[in-house]
């Protein structure tokens, strides 16, 4: 496997793939539509069904759907990424799909509810916590990883 690893760190040089952890930023672009709403929802409610509509797709997948030129070789090379980076990649990437999914549960319960401000105060304060954990798992894919979120934290916002 480490020379599986150096031949794929020298296959991305030059591309949109990190060649310490041969994982890409472009994966989140799987979230885009999300954080784009997650900014407009505490005053358009009403986009709160993007949000239930959204359809996770993993690191695989995304690239497997995404056109672009490097896609391939994201796919060929994730096998070859160090494993405890790319364990601490996918567990930032769960979390992050958990407070979306979550996160569109509880709102639509506020608003069924008519708990208009407990709603914005909600949603800001999930777009916080997905934008801490977009950058850690940013810090992840760049080895410049800070201070995690852990599970426990995740879990208090629901």
């Amino acid at each position: 496997m480490p020379d599986k690893y150096e031949e794929y760190r020298q296959k991305v040089a030059g591309t949109n793939i990190d060649p310490r952890s041969l994982l890409s930023t472009d994966y989140f672009n799987t979230f885009n539509s999300v954080v784009m709403v997650l900014d407009l929802l505490p005053d358009a409610p009403e986009l709160l069904e993007e949000v239930e509509q959204w359809q996770f797709h993993d690191y695989i997948a995304h690239f497997q759907r995404s056109g672009l030129d490097f896609a391939p070789l994201a796919i060929e090379a994730y096998p070859y990424a160090p494993a405890d980076l790319r364990d601490a990649f996918e567990r930032k990437v769960n979390a992050m799909r958990i407070i979306v999914e979550e996160m569109a549960r509880t709102l639509r319960r506020l608003i069924i509810a008519g708990e208009k401000d407990l709603f914005v105060e909600y949603a800001q304060m999930a777009r916080i916590w997905f934008n801490k954990l977009t950058e850690e798992a940013n810090g992840i894919i760049h080895g410049t990883t800070g201070e995690a979120m852990d599970q426990s934290a995740i879990d208090n916002l629901f």
